[in-house]
Parts: structure tokens; sequence; C-alpha cells
């Protein structure tokens, strides 16, 4: 009996550290990863309840259904992280950087929260980009503890990348979890 238990949780890891793979190959062009993440995201939900069919097809499915809105959030988070880039450069030269550059650390820090919810929200399937983008400010608004937990999942994905870059071919499997698990709607 406990050996069937350990199973199973091991299966439900593959199927995490599998969905990761995939969020990985579909977001080399990066303008695809939010639609990959909500793919993800759907994959892992779909894992952790046992419905659904083989992980690859149904991955692909739901990545193709989200695409096209999915490609315009995923330019609107290149030119934000674009925007913050030039920001911190031009930080670095005015006087108060100090105190500037960790305000816009904090505020890169909550749109990156904002973006992996609003890919969680589109991957319930009810909402599309803009409403997912609105309803996912107001729980993070709402629900700073929710909120929280997320962040220290992305930072721990970044430091996790940061100290092994081969790790950057799954860490999104987890990253969806912790999306998925934090989401409320579990």
């Amino acid at each position: 009996m406990r050996e069937a238990t350990w199973r199973a949780g091991l299966g439900e890891f593959s199927d995490c550290l599998l969905a990761g793979l995939l969020v990985a190959v579909a977001s080399v062009p990066v303008v695809t990863a939010a639609p990959a993440l909500v793919a993800g995201c759907r994959a892992v939900e779909r894992a952790r309840r046992g419905v659904g069919g083989p992980l690859w097809t149904t991955f692909w499915a739901d990545f193709r259904s989200v695409f096209r809105g999915g490609v315009l959030f995923g330019l609107g988070c290149v030119a934000a992280v674009v925007v913050f880039a030039v920001d911190l450069e031009v930080a670095g030269s005015l006087p108060g950087a100090g105190l500037v550059r960790p305000v816009l650390g904090v505020l890169a820090g909550v749109a990156v929260v904002l973006a992996v919810r609003t890919c969680e929200f589109v991957s319930s399937g009810a909402l599309s980009w803009h409403r997912a983008t609105l309803a996912a400010a107001r729980e993070v608004a709402a629900s700073p503890g929710s909120a929280a937990l997320l962040a220290a999942a992305i930072g721990l994905s970044a430091v996790l990348v940061w100290m092994l870059p081969i790790l950057a071919f799954i860490v999104a499997g987890p990253l969806c979890l912790a999306a998925v698990a934090t989401g409320g709607r579990s």
C-alpha cells in the first residue's frame, strides 16, 4: 500500500517535470512563454486531478488554443522587461539611485507575479487575456499571502537556474504547480 502511494507521487512529480520541459521547448521564441505557461498550468492541474489524456498531446492542444492572445501578452511582457532594464540603467546615473533601484526591483517583482498569475487565470479557460490580467491584479491585491508564496516560488526558480543553468529546462513545471496551488481555485 505504501509503495503504491510512493509510485503515484513519483508519477505526479514526473508529470510536473515533463510539463516544465514542454514549457521550456514552447518558450524558445520568448514571446510564446505566456501561452506555454498557460498550457503548463493546465497540464499540471489535470495531472493533479488525474484527468485527461497524455500530457504531451494535451499540452500542445492547450498551447495552440491560447497562442494568439498569449503572444500579444508575451510581447507586452517583453516590452515591460525592456522598460524596466532601461529604467534601471537610468536610475544608476541619478542621485538617489540607492533608493530608486530597490523600488524598481520590487515593482519588477510584482509585475512578474502579476504576469504568472495572469497565465494561471487564463489556464482556467474562463477569461480572456485582458480580463485575466484585471482579475489577477485584483487577486494579488486581495490575497498578498498567495502573491508572496508565488513570488517566493518565482524567486526560488530564478535562484535554481542561476545556480545550475540546466534546470532552466524543467523549472517551469514546478513553477506552474506553484501558480496553480496558490491560485485559490483548487
